[in-house]
């Protein structure tokens, strides 16, 4: 098994004092799975043939990464005694680790391990993502729980989550897993080397004059309804962000005349500026030369919100990269979805474009590249996007991941607003009417690197390709690398324009320390 990183070693030990309960609470690409592979190990030492592992995973595509990584960590004896309930598998519980899809486990999970108890096993529950089993229907895996009381010892559990509170934490979540015995923060995993440094380049772009105009209109319809509904329910006045929405939610279901209209009425009208924010026309333009900016050297993940966006990207991506771009989606149907994954895994497609069907599940080190098209204001949502690609790889020095958002509008113009920043951040803008990028840090920085070439008489030749260097390096991190970094990689390449490359990222990377 790999070698175990020392907060896992720590949080393991934690994790056995506590008597075998407790939930994780760790930045996404961190290394969960693999510290409840360790627990695993742990308690098979103890219980050996008398013990039941039943893990829950949020969706399918867990599944396939987590069934490697059991038969990696298990004897030869052991491997073949997974089984696997969900995705179109119902093996009938009876296996020593058990991998179940949500869905598959709502109404056979409780029982079975409550049948497992009874014949003397030692059960031990792994709940993945955990954040997801409070609503009423997945809560359904947890009914055993008040009775396992009088069999100390026997029940074990472990709660996996980058983000586990939220509604349904204490009330469920609690009993069932044990209180949060670990917190592995992003700032934490960047200092300790857990995952790979990276880099957010904020990009802003632009309405179109149509789509202002109309996000303009809706603002104005907003702002008139929301004073009609002050002045019909002022206690409204205290409710801020989500829990604004959640009471204008209830109004709109409820039968109260003139309040549930003037609430269903700014609730549409909230949907439909969104819409337009989500859907603006430079958010494909932009992504579209960004990549032609950056080519495939590296593996690229892109999220959007909406499905009809992200096959409109698609059709114009496949066109730069023919065949080198897929996309994952709940439209597609689980075997192209599959397919595409595992093309994406083995490095045959470069480029895969997502909704929220891969915010979690997907386990892929190489991806070092994500691109925000759309996104949620929800935090957890975003850290587990920016988890996808902070993996650590041997050859993977830097991630970045570029945020798209409409700067004429309310969207949020950081990633992570109001945060400790840990980490290198780029604000740059797009014109959409130009096709081009703005980035004024790096342009100062390149102007007086080559005003400096020219007073020193350099050919022009050579000032030609110092201006080709720094177009190469504008939209990528290399010129964040150290500058002995970036002397290494000039020493390491034999092609005379990699060699330029380098030593002009070695003189920017010098240039913009100095700043």
């Amino acid at each position: 098994m790999t070698e175990q990183y020392s907060w896992q070693k720590e949080c393991l030990e934690i994790w056995i004092k506590n008597e075998y309960h407790g939930m994780v609470n760790a930045v996404t690409g961190a290394g969960k799975t693999r510290l409840a592979l360790a627990a695993i190990q742990h308690l098979n030492q103890s219980a050996g043939d008398r013990l039941r592992v039943k893990i829950v995973l949020p969706g399918k595509s867990l599944l396939p990464q987590w069934r490697r990584l059991l038969i990696e960590s298990l004897s030869s004896k052991d491997r073949s005694q997974i089984g696997i309930c969900g995705s179109g598998f119902h093996t009938d519980g009876s296996k020593k680790y058990m991998l179940y899809v949500i869905h598959s486990a709502r109404y056979r999970l409780a029982r079975e391990i409550l049948q497992e108890l009874k014949k003397g096993f030692t059960v031990f529950l792994i709940a993945d993502e955990c954040h997801n089993y409070v609503s009423v229907e997945n809560r359904k895996i947890f009914e055993f729980i008040p009775y396992v009381s009088h069999l100390p010892g026997r029940y074990c559990s472990l709660g996996l989550s980058a983000t586990a509170k939220k509604a349904g934490y204490e009330t469920v979540l609690l009993p069932s897993l044990g209180k949060e015995i670990y917190r592995y923060t992003l700032k934490e995993a960047l200092q300790r080397g857990t995952v790979c440094e990276f880099v957010v380049w904020q990009i802003a772009i632009r309405f179109h004059p149509e789509e202002q105009q109309e996000y303009k209109a809706l603002s104005e319809a907003l702002r008139h309804t929301h004073g009609k509904l002050l002045q019909l329910s002022p206690s409204l006045k205290y409710c801020e962000g989500s829990s604004f929405f959640i009471r204008l939610s209830d109004l709109a279901g409820q039968n109260h005349g003139k309040l549930s209209k003037l609430a269903k009425t700014y609730l549409q009208l909230s949907y439909k500026r969104k819409r337009i924010v989500h859907m603006a026309s430079d958010r494909t333009s932009c992504v579209y030369f960004l990549l032609k900016e950056l080519g495939l050297k590296k593996q690229i993940l892109i999220f959007g919100e909406s499905i009809s966006q992200i096959e409109q990207l698609y059709l114009c991506l496949n066109r730069l990269f023919p065949s080198k771009v897929g996309r994952y989606h709940s439209k597609m149907g689980s075997l192209a979805n599959r397919n595409s994954l595992e093309r994406f895994r083995n490095g045959e497609l470069r480029i895969l474009l997502t909704c929220r069907a891969l915010d979690e599940g997907i386990d892929v080190p190489e991806a070092a590249v994500g691109i925000i098209l759309s996104g949620t204001s929800m935090e957890r949502q975003r850290l587990q996007r920016l988890g996808r690609i902070l993996r650590k790889q041997e050859k993977k020095r830097f991630a970045s991941l570029y945020y798209l958002f409409v700067a004429d509008s309310l969207e949020e113009h950081s990633y992570f607003p109001q945060k400790d920043e840990c980490f290198q951040v780029c604000n740059l803008s797009y014109d959409g009417e130009n096709q081009s990028f703005f980035f004024p840090a790096y342009e100062k920085a390149a102007q007086e690197l080559l005003s400096e070439v020219s007073s020193q008489g350099f050919s022009n030749e050579l000032f030609a390709e110092m201006q080709t260097c720094l177009r190469r390096g504008y939209l990528r991190e290399d010129w964040m690398l150290s500058p002995q970094e970036c002397k290494t990689n000039t020493m390491q390449t034999s092609d005379i324009r990699e060699q330029n490359y380098w030593v002009c990222m070695e003189l920017m990377a010098k240039k913009l320390r100095s700043f």
